[in-house]
């Protein structure tokens, strides 16, 4: 049966290579098959020719046919089932197919205005383009004789003067301008100080100015290959001088709805400390909407101010759109602007759920389920409450071992309010976009079938705060952890025993800790832009609690203990940096590396388990389970004696690349690589006990792990479900160490899959 399939997809894809090699198979008479487009330059070349001949090409339309290794794949495709009008052959054209591309001269004029439009706006005023058809045997390609002159500069720049009160603004916005002499003449440069100038002026009151104000003539005559600019200003729609506006009443309207002032729809008011607040039913308190909103009567109007208004009460959770609306109005010699913000209610729950899966071969599957809840409006004033509840399980197929290999349970929950709860004014929420103050509660339960039961109960109280658009923060002044270990097996007590840093790191203690975190992020929804996003944690343990023990009971034998139980003490970094590049054709490239490093001190002589680090699993490096890599070559989370596998270590680096790419319609696909490991800090024992696993600067490159895969993703928008398939290109061995295990690849051997497959099911991207 396998033999006449292989032979089918074997005729098959014969065939669609050798329509792939006739492109003009179906070009009908007098079409052109497009093979693209060529620049040509003639007489002086212009600054980055290079450069330059890329952007003209990106301009060029059509594009062509999509090529591989000389092939045209998708063409070959279309080709190939061009007469299907249903069944496989019809999908397989529409979805993988493309029609072929044919020369239009419509088109290739029309990518030759642009061109030489491009030129002209990025100075060369003198630029001129011909094009022309280069035919031969049904093929054709647009030629572009390009030809530049020389590039203009900037000889002088010329600002208005008059006595008005925005020519004051603009004295002052002068030295900034990028606009000075002996620069290349850009339109874009003028068009981004016509917006700079826009921008300052708005800060400054001036309500209704915009960049479409801003105007200039040019003046090419000044002298050779010199551009004299004239920047003029254009005055308000009504006539007259542009004056400053400053803030007036304003009204909110919390519960606003389309049709609200229709007939028969009560409205309250109510008007307190110069806000006036128009609803119809109590939804949030109104003093937290009236702290919300920035500037106050009588202020000097600024634009960023009313924007950080609009996103400091949609942050608030309960509101689904925010709308805000000016009216001027003149009173005596000054102008005002009221206020209106109209919030239409979101709803105010929600509930959803995750489900995850992995496989390692056909006797280990994982899987974990979290479920949460989020009421946006729990006490009335924006409070923003949230339960969280995780489950996840291991289980294991075959002889004398047990089913259920460990069995993990967490349950959160968060009480987030609106604002700063911070004494003396330590940290300023006027100015941020967004701040809360969150307070959680939570426990986890963690069964090792074989080795041991680590139970754990958590407080913790944070600020949140978020300053602009790219940059977040948050500072945990009090996290509070007690780690109960029990159960233990007896062969899990022999690790203890043989490892002193494992036995260390477990056992009954209590973690007082403080912490901080910066997100840096520039990823911008529903948008294609490249961006890079950054995250740095860093959190100090046991010192509060290390003075606390001193002070009160004074010196005593180590370890110290607070309220009877030993406390940890370490300091713990983490570090995330990514950056996701698109590319114009719908695929994407992104890459990641994430390091951490945790060292202990004083009262502690390890790192406590529940904060050591760890790889593997459905969002690391997806060729190896989670927790089986590590620390360094140590290869015990491979042993299948030890069931479930818990490799932890107090250094994490991990490297990844990932190349995503359409398929057809709702299905991506993905292809990366996974590189990384931990290890364990310090220095080498020297009282005969193992040192395997220690980071070492002139080693710890030849103990990293790599994997590589390829994934699916189906992304509605809503969600997306993933699929990874990995394995590992270099893996440890015991004994051996790491070595590449290119070689050993054998997709066709059930054997090696069931040894080396990874199947990772999993919700949403992996980073």
């Amino acid at each position: 049966m396998k033999q006449p399939l292989i032979l089918y997809f074997a005729c098959l894809a014969l065939i669609v290579s050798n329509l792939s090699c006739m492109p003009t198979r179906r070009i009908a008479e007098g079409e052109w098959f497009y093979l693209g487009a060529r620049v040509e330059f003639k007489g002086d070349l212009p600054e980055q020719p290079k450069k330059v001949r890329a952007e003209l090409l990106e301009m060029a339309r059509p594009q062509p046919n999509e090529k591989l290794l000389g092939l045209y794949p998708r063409l070959g495709i279309y080709n190939a089932f061009a007469e299907k009008k249903k069944g496989i052959g019809k999908w397989l054209r529409e979805k993988l197919g493309r029609p072929p591309v044919t020369y239009k001269p419509e088109l290739a004029e029309r990518s030759r205005l642009r061109m030489e439009k491009y030129l002209k706006d990025n100075g060369y005023l003198q630029a001129s383009i011909g094009q022309e058809m280069e035919a031969r045997k049904k093929k054709a390609a647009a030629v572009y004789e390009i030809h530049t002159g020389a590039r203009y500069t900037i000889g002088s720049v010329d600002w208005p003067k008059d006595s008005t009160p925005l020519q004051a603004l603009l004295e002052q916005q002068q030295p900034g301008s990028r606009l000075a002499p002996g620069r290349p003449y850009q339109l874009s440069q003028l068009e981004e100080e016509r917006s700079r100038l826009a921008r300052a002026g708005a800060e400054a009151g001036f309500f209704q100015l915009s960049s479409e104000n801003f105007f200039y003539y040019l003046d090419t005559a000044l002298a050779q290959h010199q551009v004299g600019l004239y920047l003029r200003v254009a005055p308000p729609p009504e006539g007259g001088i542009f004056r400053r506006h400053y803030i007036g009443e304003t009204t909110i309207h919390p519960t606003y709805e389309l049709g609200e002032q229709g007939a028969g729809v009560r409205m309250d008011t109510l008007e307190t400390e110069g806000f006036k607040f128009i609803q119809t039913q109590d939804f949030v308190r109104l003093p937290v909407l009236q702290r919300a909103v920035l500037q106050r009567q009588g202020e000097l109007y600024v634009r960023s101010q009313q924007q950080k208004s609009v996103n400091r009460l949609l942050g608030l959770g309960p509101f689904k759109f925010v709308n805000l609306k000016y009216q001027q109005r003149e009173q005596g010699d000054s102008m005002f602007l009221d206020r209106q913000f109209f919030l239409t209610p979101g709803l105010t729950q929600d509930f959803s759920a995750e489900l995850e899966a992995s496989s390692l071969g056909s006797n280990s599957l994982g899987s974990a389920l979290n479920i949460n809840y989020t009421h946006r409006n729990f006490l009335g004033g924006a409070e923003r409450f949230s339960l969280s509840l995780s489950t996840g399980i291991l289980t294991q197929l075959g002889k004398d071992v047990r089913f259920l290999n460990s069995f993990d349970f967490s349950l959160e929950g968060r009480l987030s309010f609106p604002s700063l709860l911070a004494p003396f004014g330590l940290i300023r929420a006027e100015r941020a976009w967004q701040a809360r103050s969150v307070a959680s509660l939570g426990s986890e339960f963690e069964r090792r079938a074989t080795q041991y039961t680590l139970q754990s109960f958590r407080g913790q109280f944070s600020y949140q705060w978020q300053p602009g658009s790219l940059h977040q923060h948050e500072l945990s002044p009090l996290q509070l952890t007690w780690v109960s270990t029990r159960n233990t097996s007896p062969a899990f007590e022999e690790r203890l025993l043989a490892n002193p840093r494992l036995r260390a790191s477990f056992g009954n203690y209590f973690i007082a800790s403080v912490a901080y975190q910066y997100n840096y992020n520039e990823q911008k929804p529903q948008q294609r832009e490249d961006y890079l996003f950054l995250q740095a944690r860093a959190e100090a343990a046991g010192n509060l609690s290390y003075g606390l023990s001193n002070a009160i009971k004074g010196r005593q034998e180590a370890p110290y203990a607070f309220f009877g139980v030993p406390f940890a003490q370490f300091l713990r970094l983490e570090g995330d940096i990514r950056y996701h590049n698109y590319f114009t054709r719908g695929g994407s490239w992104i890459v990641r590396a994430n390091l951490g490093a945790a060292l202990p001190y004083g009262n502690s002589g390890a790192i406590p388990y529940i904060r050591q680090f760890f790889v593997g699993g459905a969002n690391s490096i997806r060729a190896f389970q989670l927790r089986e890599l590590g620390p360094g070559s140590n290869t015990d989370g491979f042993a299948p004696q030890q069931g479930v596998s818990d490799q932890t270590g107090d250094v994490k680096l991990e490297l990844n690349a990932e190349y995503r790419f359409p398929l057809f319609s709702y299905l991506h696909g993905a292809v990366f690589v996974d590189a990384g490991n931990i290890w364990l800090a310090g220095p080498a024992t020297t009282d005969g006990q193992r040192n395997d696993g220690l980071f070492e600067w002139d080693n710890f490159y030849r103990e990293i792990a790599v994997g590589t895969g390829l994934g699916f993703r189906l992304d509605v928008t809503y969600f997306v479900l993933r699929l990874d398939m990995a394995f590992p290109l270099r893996r440890p061995f015991a004994g051996e160490g790491f070595r590449w295990v290119i070689n050993d690849i054998a997709l066709g051997s059930g054997s090696w899959r069931q040894e080396n497959l990874a199947l990772n099911l999993a919700l949403g991207y992996p980073f």
